[in-house]
């Protein structure tokens, strides 16, 4: 069970978000569903996973009022990336973007020589702290000492991930 944003890629890329706020017991069989008959591709940008159909339907509600300024017709909604953003940490511990692909992708590196990764997200810049470019994950990577380093506590995806998926 999810509460799901999905928007319409042909949309969304030239910058204007055009957004679902829903909730599935299916995702992947819902997404098909809202693709059958539409000639944009749907593209899911992040869910909150639950556990219950209550839960569902309250997570729901809170995120369809918070954004009910910027409703458009029922559960479609006009979101900014940051909206998204917002909506998805305010449920951290179950919420994940959708991962694209190459998360592990060196963009650059920092003064002290750290790797910065590209974007896992289609949608804009999200940062290795805030999500994790391997699972998505909201609560992102996390410093620890007995790893030495950064990793996601979801999923244990590290640096060394890229370092063992790109080796020298």
């Amino acid at each position: 069970m999810a509460v799901y944003f999905l928007t319409e890629l042909d949309n969304s890329l030239a910058g204007r978000l055009y957004v679902k706020i829903g909730r599935s017991k299916s995702l992947k069989r819902r997404i098909a569903d809202l693709q059958t008959g539409n000639r944009r591709t749907i593209a899911l940008m992040g869910e909150i996973r639950t556990s219950s159909m209550v839960e569902d339907k309250e997570i729901e509600t809170d995120l369809h009022d918070r954004f009910r300024e910027k409703s458009d017709a029922r559960e479609w909604f006009f979101l900014s990336i940051e909206d998204v953003i917002t909506g998805l940490k305010r449920y951290s511990a179950r919420a994940y973007i959708t991962v694209g692909k190459n998360a592990f992708e060196i963009v650059s590196y920092d003064r002290d020589a750290v790797p910065e990764y590209a974007s896992p997200w289609l949608w804009g810049d999200v940062d290795i702290y805030e999500f994790c470019p391997n699972c998505g994950w909201a609560c992102g990577w996390t410093y620890s000492e007995n790893f030495g380093g950064d990793l996601c506590l979801e999923c244990g995806a590290s640096e060394n991930d890229y370092d063992a998926a790109n080796p020298a």
